[in-house]
């Protein structure tokens, strides 16, 4: 197993260099012993060769007048000499003539001599030849004691040994001071922001400077305060930790216009329903699903503020029909559905004749004139349409749709044998429609500029895709229109597509904009080679990738959080930015953010649209963007609709605002 360093900064230090320093001094150690064995070989050479030559000119006379005696004498005295172990003359007829050595020798001759010779690996045996000019007289056999030289070896790797622990002692000592100096702020950041975590107040550090501990004291000091501050504001709001996870909770599970159950919730809802009958047997009950009759006419003719008055009016209408077990819960749109668990048919459509009554009963005041409101309404009963949840809304969307074939402002209870005419020819004439937009040219893009905060200039802009209404070619229908009815029969692909290549070749344009974002709905994550096509566009066009931004709804992406990471981390790769939508309607957005490798975080315009009015708002504003300055990402503003919004997002930090404050969709691209 690899060890693992200790979790302490200066230990790491510490050991760290410690080892790197152990390194380092047994290097030079092996090198420095590398050069002292060195020059002691060559140290002995040199005396080898003097005791060689000394010898040579003492013996080379009294062998050549064959004095042994004197020879015998003369080897004597050099045995005498420190490292001499034995000394052995033969004359030229290899007999031996005389010896010095503390022990006796054997042999007479050099070839019977060295054969009873024994082996020593601390002794260094060599031979001189005795010869004056060129005459040979004799051989000298000398054996030359090592010990010496292996003993200055030992006694210098000692010494060098004992100079690297003493090294290594002291460079250990003086780390330590040094790093228990340096990191002594970061153990007093460490134990500060422990404190912070636990929820105790903040109290500014000591110490710091000019170096960079100091300003990093410095920063922590500061971001210690502006928490504290927060705290101190949310305290102020009385929203607690545990109201501030409810009013999350309650927000990820409520329509932010008419404060409904949502489409999450309503499903969630039906689930366990469901599930329930099936344990305990049969349960009755019923969905009642409805929409406003010619609801997109109200958009189109007096604005989107007068349907959101219409929506919110409905709701509160409907809602003091139903009981307290029953859900109410908008879908989306103008769609609603009430979920009515032990509902039989009867009861049902009692409820459905009381609603379709109230409706009918509210009246609206639009540019001096008194209008009515009317709306259609279908029932499915179960178990008898269905036992799970996609037929049962299938069905009671489908007895909808066979409500506005009667003539509107009435309820049906779901006909098999009705469904599929209608309903074919519903999906059918849209999808005839959409296929002919895209045949005949009919979709077009309409740019939005998006803001630096800060600045209010524009840098990028949106790109929003308009459809011209074959009815009225001088009308344009918005994508609430045609984009669900795309989504249902699967035709939202191509839409996708269309606007990937549009905008692309926008870019490409002469006054293309700087960047441009698109949004790509959650059937397109599934498309295989969507992000090579993407490439094969950006590159036919030489587009920069960084220039395109693409912008994914968080719902669609945490529908599936691995297919999302997955087509993400491809466009990125691509050098896109990506960019996720509506962030902050779902309880656990801050916690898939880890999970979600996106660039920009574009705030849901339901924390927007009351900014300047709603404290709560502005908390979970701040909260978003300072998770996101956390995490490196940027973020975005959507439905800035007046100037104190604005004003409060720049407080708050937001990099960057959209809405018609600052400019609205259009055809061209209007100068920054």
């Amino acid at each position: 197993m690899i060890a693992r360093l200790p979790g302490s900064l200066r230990s790491r230090l510490i050991i760290l260099t410690v080892i790197v320093e152990v390194v380092m001094i047994t290097a030079i150690l092996w090198n420095s012993q590398r050069l002292a064995e060195s020059h002691l070989l060559q140290q002995f050479e040199l005396r080898r060769t003097e005791a060689s030559r000394l010898l040579r000119a003492a013996l080379a006379p009294a062998m050549a007048q064959h004095d042994f005696a004197a020879v015998g004498e003369i080897l004597e005295d050099a045995r005498q000499m420190q490292g001499m172990d034995y000394l052995v003359m033969f004359d030229e007829e290899g007999r031996r003539i005389a010896s010095a050595s503390a022990t006796p020798l054997a042999g007479d001759s050099p070839h019977a001599f060295l054969q009873a010779l024994a082996a020593d690996p601390e002794r260094l045996d060599f031979h001189i030849a005795m010869q004056i000019g060129e005459r040979e007289y004799g051989e000298l056999l000398i054996g030359l004691d090592l010990q010496f030289i292996n003993q200055a070896r030992h006694e210098i790797l000692t010494q060098n040994i004992l100079l690297a622990l003493l090294g290594i002692l002291l460079t250990t000592l003086v780390l330590g001071g040094v790093a228990l100096w340096l990191t002594r702020h970061l153990t007093a950041l460490s134990a500060a922001s422990r404190a912070l975590a636990s929820g105790r107040r903040f109290h500014p550090l000591q110490g710091g400077g000019d170096d960079d501990i100091g300003r990093v004291v410095a920063a922590f000091n500061s971001m210690g305060s502006a928490l504290d501050a927060r705290m101190e504001e949310l305290e102020a709001a009385e929203l607690t930790q545990r109201e501030l996870a409810e009013r999350l909770l309650f927000m990820a599970e409520r329509d932010p216009l008419t404060g409904l159950a949502n489409r999450a919730r309503f499903e969630a809802a039906l689930d366990k329903t469901l599930g329930q009958g099936g344990r305990g047997g049969e349960q009755l009950g019923a969905l009642l699903y409805f929409d406003i009759d010619e609801f997109k006419t109200i958009n189109d003719s007096f604005g989107h503020r007068a349907g959101d008055s219409v929506l919110v009016q409905t709701a509160l209408t409907v809602g003091r029909l139903v009981r307290a077990d029953e859900l109410f819960a908008r879908l989306g749109g103008d769609e609603f559905v009430i979920l009515a668990p032990g509902a039989d048919r009867n009861a049902a459509q009692a409820l459905a004749e009381r609603i379709v009554g109230g409706i009918r009963g509210l009246g609206f005041d639009f540019d001096g004139r008194r209008l009515g409101l009317t709306i259609s309404l279908g029932i499915a009963l179960y178990p008898e349409h269905g036992g799970e949840r996609e037929s049962l809304v299938s069905h009671a969307d489908a007895a909808m749709y066979q409500a506005k074939a009667g003539g509107k402002n009435c309820w049906r209870t779901y006909r098999p044998e009705l469904d599929d005419p209608e309903r074919m020819l519903h999906q059918l004439g849209w999808n005839e429609r959409i296929q002919r937009a895209l045949d005949e040219q009919r979709l077009v893009l309409h740019y939005q500029g998006v803001h630096s905060v800060q600045t209010g200039k524009i840098v990028h802009h949106e790109a929003l895709v308009r459809m011209i209404d074959p009815e009225d070619p001088s009308q344009l229908l918005m994508p609430g229109a045609f984009i669900p009815a795309a989504e249902k029969n699967g035709r939202i692909v191509d839409i996708d597509r269309w606007v990937i290549g549009h905008a692309i070749r926008k870019l490409a344009a002469a006054d293309a904009p700087a960047a441009l974002a698109i949004n790509i709905s959650a059937r397109s994550f599934d498309e295989p080679g969507l992000a090579a096509s993407i490439r094969a566009t950006l590159a036919a066009f030489h587009v920069e990738p960084a220039r395109l931004l693409i912008e994914l709804t968080e719902t669609a992406a945490l529908a599936n959080i691995a297919d999302s990471e997955l087509f993400i981390r491809e466009l990125r790769a691509l050098g896109c930015t990506v960019c996720l939508d509506d962030f902050g309607v779902g309880f656990s957005s801050f916690a898939y953010l880890k999970q979600l490798s996106a660039d920009v975080l574009k705030i849901d315009g339901m924390f927007i649209r009351h900014l300047a009015s709603d404290p709560n708002d502005q908390v979970f504003v701040r909260a978003i963007v300072e998770v996101a300055r956390g995490l490196g990402k940027k973020t975005v503003a959507e439905f800035v609709g007046d100037a104190a919004t604005l004003a409060i997002l720049r407080e708050l930090g937001v990099d960057y605002a959209q809405g018609y404050y600052l400019s609205r969709p259009e055809a061209e691209i209007s100068p920054a």
